[in-house]
């Protein structure tokens, strides 16, 4: 017994720091459990905080699924959905209820369908649910359309899984949320079609302003603090990819092709931060998660503690600011 237990003990000092942190099964547990008293801190009563945190958590949750589905991490690590709540806990901005957090809701469970492709000869079903997902956010945020075309593409190159039969079921998934949203709108309004152009002009991407002062410089840092590690994830994945088996590599290659939209619309809308930062947090936190739990050497250690001080600093931030 006590030879097992030194061997553990010098096994773990052997590893370090950080990798007992992120193969630790207790990590997810404890963190969760942090960001749900983060969330609630300012008002333990407020039901929208509340709400907001569950809809996190069923994240999260999905998440998880996707990690254990499609092993996006080699080792046995919990670091994808410790990475998403962490990072969810320190954009205050973000915590109520509201529609704000559908789009990444809608990313998420978005691409957790669309792996399922690879592989499969059967994929109009699939693609269909795909678009139809994507296509149900696009009624709360309508510049998340740019993010369809780019699911195509990644369902034709990396998960060669789109076919003829294929590409039309996704632009009927597509396209169905809009028919019904007229449906609706006609049975509102008496069936009067010279209403339907100003209502669908909520539902379609309006042009940016690009008003980038108008945008407050914690904004600035929240959106650096996911997009710094995000890219350096996927640097570290593309250096190392040979490492990862063939299917995860071809499902963190289709996560590389997402961010392109993502990284876009925030150019493009930096003012929607509320919505964009969860959405930035959905496809980097695959990314970050890798490279944190990955990466070799004293350097990777390093931007391990600088990761959690960042993070941590951007959580207690609202509570000292004055």
């Amino acid at each position: 017994m006590l030879f097992l237990l030194s061997f553990h003990l010098t096994s773990m000092r052997q590893k370090g720091f950080r990798h007992n942190i992120t193969q630790s099964l207790a990590i997810l547990p404890l963190v969760g459990l942090l960001a749900a008293v983060v969330w609630m801190l300012p008002d333990v009563r407020s039901l929208q905080l509340g709400g907001g945190l569950l809809v996190t958590f069923v994240m999260a949750y999905l998440v998880i699924e996707c990690n254990n589905r499609y092993q996006l991490l080699r080792v046995r690590s919990r670091m994808n959905s410790v990475v998403f709540l962490a990072l969810m806990a320190a954009f205050p901005g973000s915590h109520l209820l509201g529609w704000h957090l559908a789009p990444a809701a809608a990313l998420l469970a978005a691409y957790f369908v669309l792996f399922r492709v690879y592989g499969q000869t059967r994929t109009q079903g699939t693609l269909f649910h795909v678009t139809l997902l994507l296509s149900l956010g696009c009624l709360v945020f309508p510049p998340l359309v740019l993010v369809i075309p780019f699911a195509l593409f990644v369902a034709a190159v990396q998960l060669r899984a789109l076919r003829p039969a294929a590409f039309g079921a996704a632009v009927l998934g597509w396209l169905l949320p809009y028919w019904i949203y007229a449906a609706i709108l006609l049975a509102l309004h008496g069936f009067d079609w010279t209403l339907l152009p100003a209502y669908y002009a909520d539902v379609l991407p309006r042009l940016p302003k690009f008003d980038y002062i108008a945008v407050n410089p914690l904004t600035w840092v929240s959106y650096a603090a996911v997009i710094v590690p995000g890219l350096i994830g996927t640097a570290h994945f593309y250096s190392t990819s040979y490492n990862d088996k063939i299917r995860t590599r071809q499902f963190l290659y289709s996560l590389t092709v997402l961010q392109i939209p993502v990284l876009l619309l925030t150019a493009l809308y930096p003012e929607q931060s509320s919505t964009l930062l969860p959405l930035l947090v959905a496809v980097y936190a695959p990314m970050i998660s890798h490279h944190l739990t990955l990466a070799r050497g004293r350097m990777a250690d390093f931007w391990f503690v600088c990761c959690t001080l960042a993070v941590a600093a951007l959580i207690a931030f609202p509570f000292f600011s004055f």
